[in-house]
């Protein structure tokens, strides 16, 4: 078959979110461009998990496959989901199988949420409706705290870094106390939409990191996405400030406002220490899991007032070794990890500041 064709009818959409980045694809797949479908990538090929934030900036929710090819690929959707789940469950345990699976469901949701054109209500709403569900099962079923920390996957993908950095904020957020429905849901949705703003930065102007127009994007991002949520019915006031201060930092050198110390939002200050831990993980996704968690735990360690609250850091610290550290019980206050010089890590600036 030709690369390019034009008979719609040999072909059907599949949603871009429900496909697995870097995983061999088991069919050719097309994207739809005018009234063309144009070979995108063929079978064995893979899609990086940094194209995906490319299909979101571009509001791009689907690629095609032949219709002939339909069957295998949903037959390979199913599997590709079902090892996702595994690898989760890995972490956490068959009891809390649920959870895993309902977290990739509220990751593919998340993509559809920041490929529309625009925020659409009715997928908001939907949204909503998931983290609703799966705060209200960790409160009725008493889910551990540490499982909700294990509910992370590291990917460059925008979509895998909101769940994430959910998951870890509602962890950081239980141990500094918060068990109200109410104030766990804010603090997911919140984290789910900190970056909706930047997902819609054009790609160029994100390849750029050093021009005006890429700081001045950056710059703007929280603002921008706080005012595209509050045009969605049912957002209330406490989760765009989530995502209007995620940048802020304790030191008041942060963004939008430079806002510092108690002017920030309590809630927002747990999701920019969620966000900035997942961060670094990322950063260092080929280096071992022990070596990204304790980068990430030192960094939090050594801050000292400068982007976090030094009394939550104090708060949360054993409760990040426990989950993340490889302690198996709180190690003293006093006790710092400390890295081999082998075991550098990296924090890319922009990356830390910016997403």
């Amino acid at each position: 078959m030709s690369p390019t064709e034009t008979n719609p009818a040999k072909f059907a959409p599949i949603p871009i979110g429900k496909i697995n980045p870097d995983e061999p694809l088991c069919a050719d797949v097309y994207l739809k461009i005018g009234d063309k479908f144009i070979k995108f990538k063929e079978q064995e090929d893979a899609i990086p998990s940094e194209k995906y934030n490319f299909f979101i900036s571009k509001n791009l929710k689907d690629l095609f496959v032949l219709t002939e090819d339909v069957k295998k690929v949903m037959d390979w959707l199913k599997a590709s989901k079902a090892k996702l789940v595994e690898e989760v469950v890995e972490q956490i345990g068959e009891e809390h199988r649920e959870l895993a699976e309902k977290r990739e469901e509220i990751k593919e949701v998340v993509f559809e949420t920041f490929a529309d054109l625009e925020l659409d209500s009715g997928t908001v709403t939907i949204l909503q409706d998931q983290v609703a569900d799966f705060i209200d099962d960790i409160g009725k079923k008493k889910v551990p705290q540490l499982v909700l920390a294990k509910l992370t996957r590291q990917s460059h993908s925008v979509a895998d870094h909101s769940v994430n950095v959910a998951n870890i904020a509602v962890y950081m957020a239980m141990l500094l106390g918060h068990g109200h429905q109410f104030v766990l849901e804010n603090i997911y949705m919140g984290s789910i939409l900190h970056d909706y703003a930047k997902a819609k930065i054009p790609e160029d102007i994100l390849k750029n990191t050093g021009n005006q127009k890429y700081n001045q994007a950056i710059q703007d991002h929280p603002k921008k996405a706080g005012q595209m949520i509050a045009k969605i019915e049912g957002i209330n006031k406490q989760i765009i400030t989530i995502v209007e201060q995620h940048h802020e930092q304790h030191n008041g050198k942060g963004y939008p406002k430079g806002l510092a110390g108690d002017d920030i939002y309590e809630l927002s200050k747990i999701v920019t220490m969620a966000n900035v831990f997942d961060n670094i993980l990322v950063e260092n996704i080929n280096k071992s899991e022990k070596q990204r968690n304790r980068a990430a735990i030192k960094f939090f360690e050594y801050d000292k007032g400068k982007q976090f609250d030094p009394e939550i850091i104090e708060k949360i610290i054993d409760g990040l070794k426990l989950a993340y550290g490889g302690y198996t019980k709180a190690p003293s206050k006093k006790e710092k990890i400390e890295l081999p010089e082998d075991e550098v890590f990296s924090v890319d600036d922009d990356d830390e500041k910016d997403s």
